[in-house]
């Protein structure tokens, strides 16, 4: 039996890395409102640690023809978990499971701990963009005319300086961060407040990330699952939604095939399996032998000045992780052939409207099961309280 755990406050307990880290109130909100979303991706006999039951039992019935028998468990834990699976791991979560009951033979130590950290620190992403744009890349030789991308990783206040004042608009990154936080727009000047900014994370995490802001058009992501011995293996296809500045939204839940064909208006069929063999290379080089858990690049549709044809940015991020992207692939089994939906995260302020919204939602959406898929409705992936702030859901609007 393994546990799973759903800590989207992981990126931001990396940064930090402190076993006592507290992290930001909206944070902590979303990992009690959306702890049960394993239950979509655990096995049968598996459990998902929650910090409460409430609403659980009523929306397990809603469910039930859909998602395997899953546990939900409280603390205190038993000791009979043969692994845990989080979204990630961090010292935080660590010392949350050793108080709850979970025994330290199956949690990762130390060295572990700073492993996955060092991994997850955005340099390798600027790295894994360099080389496959270098010009002797065997992709570069092959579609360079359809790729961009710059990233530098700057570790003093010159160097920081230096390259936002070379571009227009640029986006400044902390080295480790999520879910569009530690991001900073630059305008072409390295003035306050922005240069205050950029101190702190360099005196907090040792550089900033700049880049170019390119006219992004659409956001997308290949998943890929590590096995820790020199093997990188294609997951699936992302198509995701984002706001402005990078904060997510949501994703289109589709077939493989489906996903592909969409990409296919933009870019040709034998790019993408260009770029996606080149990146699966890269990573099994790079990752294959240190990192047991899936991970996610992700990539943006843009339009650049001078030239005449779609471009892809092969290396926006690498998240050293289960992704929202990944949770899309994993969704795509619940539709019957043909069939699409949207996985959506929503917040709302008041939890009364957001309850008003789901009851309705409900009457209004029924769920149509057949054979087991999901033919059409609003389906709730985490159970909706009077208290809730946070909801993910499955809509499909049609089916065959």
């Amino acid at each position: 039996m393994d546990l799973h755990v759903f800590n989207p406050e992981n990126d931001l307990a990396l940064a930090c890395f402190n076993p006592n880290f507290i992290p930001p109130a909206s944070a902590r909100l979303m990992a009690k409102d959306l702890a049960c979303l394993p239950m979509w991706w655990a096995n049968e006999g598996d459990a998902v640690f929650l910090e409460s039951l409430e609403g659980v039992c009523e929306w397990k019935k809603q469910i039930t023809d859909l998602c395997p028998q899953i546990e939900c468990v409280c603390t205190p834990l038993k000791s009979v978990y043969s692994q845990v699976r989080p979204w990630g791991w961090s010292p935080m979560l660590v010392r949350k499971l050793m108080a709850a009951g979970v025994h330290e033979s199956i949690l990762p130590d130390n060295n572990k701990l700073n492993v996955y950290r060092d991994l997850s620190n955005r340099r390798h992403a600027v790295s894994l963009l360099s080389d496959i744009l270098k010009d002797d890349s065997r992709l570069y030789q092959k579609r360079g005319e359809r790729l961009c991308g710059q990233s530098f990783y700057c570790q003093d206040e010159e160097d920081v300086s230096l390259h936002v004042r070379r571009w227009r608009r640029s986006i400044l990154k902390s080295p480790w961060s999520g879910s569009g936080k530690g991001l900073r727009l630059g305008n072409g000047q390295y003035v306050s407040p922005l240069s205050g900014w950029c101190q702190r994370i360099l005196r907090e995490q040792g550089a900033v990330v700049v880049e170019p802001l390119y006219n992004r058009k659409h956001d997308f992501a290949l998943e890929f699952y590590s096995d820790g011995k020199g093997q990188v293996k294609y997951v699936g296809l992302s198509l995701f939604l984002t706001t402005q500045r990078g904060t997510y939204m949501g994703n289109r839940v589709a077939s493989e095939e489906m996903n592909v064909e969409w990409l296919m208006r933009y870019i040709p069929a034998a790019m993408f399996e260009d770029v996606r063999e080149c990146l699966q290379e890269e990573l099994r080089q790079r990752f294959g032998s240190v990192y047991e858990g899936y991970l996610g690049v992700d990539m943006m549709l843009c339009e650049v000045e001078g030239r005449g044809s779609w471009c892809v940015h092969p290396c926006v991020e690498v998240n050293m992780r289960r992704t929202m992207g990944w949770v899309a692939v994993q969704l795509s089994n619940l539709l019957p052939k043909g069939t699409e939906g949207i996985f959506r995260i929503d917040y709302y302020k008041e939890s009364a409207e957001l309850y008003q919204d789901h009851v309705l939602k409900l009457k209004q959406e029924p769920i149509i099961i057949k054979s087991g898929k999901l033919q059409k409705g609003y389906l709730p992936l985490v159970p909706v309280t009077e208290s809730s702030h946070y909801r993910a859901a499955l809509i499909v609007e049609s089916g065959e």
